[in-house]
């Protein structure tokens, strides 16, 4: 399997990147009442207030929930020029304002030291624009696989990771068996999950595809094509009401489940005794 292709960091070329620490999600984090609520206010708000995800919004090829918002007040921004944000962030003013780095006196109440305004995102997110791209995205604690695709603009939190790539060959192989076989082996394993931490996660081996040779490109398509299927099911799946359709719905989930496991299987090449100790690894 290692020999099959490259490693998930080289198959990337580096481009993975963490969600947005703002060091007081209270103040950041905002409702859609809320963000209404700034909108009427001053309708400048709008450009800075941003759809939001949380860790427990990313769940294995389903849809990102909607309904939160992130107050994206990035480095180097002109305050003035949203007087409604600027207004609403000051009531959080004091747990705020960053330590200073000469502080001798008691417990701080605000937030760490920084080059950053009280109204400013904690961390530099120079890379936010790649939120903004169709991206694979998954939480960095998993019990089992969680990944998922966001084609629209979601800016996510800390806990999540975003892979700024249509790359629905990739997101089939991460959700597979054989991925979360191989995640197993490479992460570090911890109350009863594995922590995503990329300097292991970018160690897995992922099978490569020679497009040159068409029996290798059919077997990409194949794997592109389950994995539309499996993203269009599980929304489905989200929308539908009715006990029966759920039934026959998640049948052909996992009826799609088991062709992309079997396709991975033949695309790393494992022998049947090989495919039994994947199997069995992740009972």
């Amino acid at each position: 399997m290692v020999k099959s292709g490259y490693s998930l960091e080289e198959y990337l070329g580096g481009e993975i990147y963490r969600g947005v620490i703002t060091g007081l999600d209270k103040a950041f984090i905002i409702d859609e009442k809320t963000r209404q609520k700034l909108i009427n206010e001053d309708p400048s708000s709008n450009a800075i207030i941003l759809p939001y995800l949380a860790g427990k919004d990313i769940k294995r090829y389903q849809p990102v929930s909607e309904g939160r918002y992130i107050i994206f007040t990035k480095r180097g921004i002109d305050i003035r020029q949203y007087p409604a944000i600027e207004n609403y962030l000051k009531q959080f003013k004091p747990q705020l304002m960053p330590k200073p780095a000469d502080w001798q006196g008691g417990e701080w109440h605000g937030r760490k030291p920084g080059p950053y305004q009280w109204y400013e995102i904690q961390d530099t997110v120079d890379y936010y624009p790649e939120f903004e791209k169709p991206k694979i995205i998954y939480v960095k604690f998993q019990i089992k696989p969680s990944f998922t695709f966001d084609e629209g603009v979601h800016y996510p939190n800390g806990a999540i990771f975003s892979i700024a790539k249509k790359d629905l060959y990739l997101l089939g192989i991460l959700n597979s068996k054989i991925g979360w076989f191989l995640i197993s082996n490479y992460c570090t394993k911890i109350q009863g999950g594995y922590q995503l931490i990329f300097q292991y996660l970018g160690k897995i081996p992922i099978r490569t595809i020679n497009f040159s040779d068409p029996s290798d490109k059919a077997r990409h398509d194949k794997m592109v094509a389950l994995v539309e299927r499996m993203l269009a099911l599980h929304k489905k799946r989200a929308e539908v009401k009715i006990d029966h359709e759920k039934n026959l719905i998640e049948g052909q989930i996992e009826a799609t489940d088991k062709q992309i496991d079997a396709l991975v299987y033949e695309l790393y090449g494992l022998t049947e005794e090989e495919i039994r100790i994947v199997e069995g690894a992740g009972k």
